[in-house]
């Protein structure tokens, strides 16, 4: 069976909740989404290259990956015993890139580009313009804005 490989891009924003701190973390990454062929669809991550996240339909997929990737962001606020720990570590776990999924995430990319491969029921994103990258903040309940509210989105690289 032929694996399909699709390159996608995110953006999480989420408040975590450590121990006498709460920080507001807003992400945007790359991930590749396959399609195994035998129904099996799976995300993982190129940046931050440790989640993956897998099921039955494309849904599933997208649920699991975030779930998988909020558990890691949960475990890091457990054992993080100040904020400065939290966003050493957060960042750490961020900048890891996985260099066989990068490899196969640009090569989906051309297809994309060349119109070789298509995903027409997710809006595209110019992925030269939507790099990967991670801020954290510490919220003060003084400073909290409803303004840090979002939604997640998943979009086509193209």
């Amino acid at each position: 069976m032929a694996v399909t490989t699709y390159p996608l891009v995110f953006s999480f924003r989420d408040v975590f909740v450590g121990n006498g701190f709460v920080a507001h973390v807003a992400a945007s990454g790359r991930v590749i989404l396959t399609d195994e062929g035998d129904g099996d669809i799976w995300m993982f991550g190129v940046q931050p290259g440790g989640v993956a996240g897998g099921g039955r339909e494309r849904s599933q997929a997208f649920y699991e990956f975030k779930k998988n990737y909020r558990s890691v962001l949960f475990d890091i606020a457990i054992e993080s015993s100040t904020y400065e720990a939290l966003e050493s570590a957060i960042s750490s776990f961020y900048s890891e890139i996985n260099h066989t999924h990068l490899e196969m995430w640009t090569e989906a990319v051309q297809a994309v580009r060349a119109g070789k491969l298509s995903l027409p029921d997710l809006r595209s994103e110019n992925a030269d313009l939507f790099p990967s990258k991670i801020e954290i903040r510490r919220l003060d309940c003084r400073d909290a804005s409803c303004n840090d509210n979002s939604f997640d989105e998943i979009r086509k690289a193209a």
